[in-house]
């Protein structure tokens, strides 16, 4: 069929819809100014500790409070936009070091270092995130466009059923789905877990990691707390080789 030009002086719905340029220099310029205020707010954060309050944060970011609110609507808005910005950034870095390991053990010990340097990096940061209230009924699509597009909080998709999510809860679970895809990928077809019992594995050892992680970034300073260093040998030693503490007797098994 011949193509036929449409002529000028066809209707509105024959046009391309016009881009309205001050709207999208607009949303440009907001999203620009949410990343900062996220950032600036990690910083105070960083200084003031888990328990600053927004007032205290905006001073301290040398803005108002109401700016804040204005852009993330409560204290629990500007923690979850803080906790999408920094754990995306982790779980980032942790992807990189997976793909960047040769083996398995390389893999956990990748990632167990940047988790252990990220949380003693940001303490007071990742204490401020994990208090995140729950955020019942987001998506799993809403929250990775939200982290993506690092611009406003997206609505909540309608029909989906009510749940506690936590970004905490959410990074763990993306880098539990990222330590199996690293027992698969570096171990024999023979020796690979099956789901469901990979998916508990996996769980199960990136509970551990961060129990223990979290654990020692509790413990206070000194001769007693292991260094970055030691504890990643120790937590790796653990998810590779089995928990039982070093030097504790082995059972013996039941006689057939």
């Amino acid at each position: 069929m011949k193509d036929v030009d449409i002529p000028e002086s066809a209707g509105p719905e024959a046009a391309a819809p016009a881009v309205d340029g001050r709207s999208s220099r607009w949303a440009r310029h907001r999203a620009q100014r949410r990343t900062e205020l996220i950032r600036t707010a990690r910083g105070a954060v960083d200084e003031l500790g888990a328990q600053a309050s927004m007032e205290e944060i905006a001073s301290a970011c040398r803005t108002s409070k109401s700016v804040y609110y204005r852009y993330f609507g409560d204290k629990a808005g500007l923690q979850r936009a803080v906790g999408e910005y920094t754990v995306t950034r982790m779980r980032d870095r942790l992807e990189e070091a997976a793909r960047a390991a040769g083996s398995f053990e390389d893999t956990v010990e990748a990632m167990v270092a940047e988790y252990l340097l990220g949380i003693e990096r940001s303490a007071a940061v990742y204490r401020f995130v994990v208090a995140l209230p729950p955020d019942s009924g987001r998506s799993r699509h809403e929250r990775h466009r939200a982290e993506r597009s690092r611009g406003e909080r997206a609505g909540k998709d309608e029909g989906e059923a009510d749940g506690e999510r936590y970004v905490i809860q959410e990074f763990v679970e993306s880098v539990t789905a990222l330590l199996a895809q690293a027992h698969v990928r570096h171990s024999p077809a023979a020796q690979r877990l099956e789901e469901p019992v990979l998916g508990y594995w996996a769980a199960s050892t990136i509970g551990m990691v961060r129990g223990a992680g979290e654990a020692w970034m509790n413990t206070p300073g000194g001769a007693q707390r292991p260094s970055r260093e030691r504890m990643t040998e120790l937590i790796v030693g653990w998810a590779v080789d089995g928990l039982r503490p070093p030097g504790a007797p082995v059972p013996e098994q039941p006689s057939t």
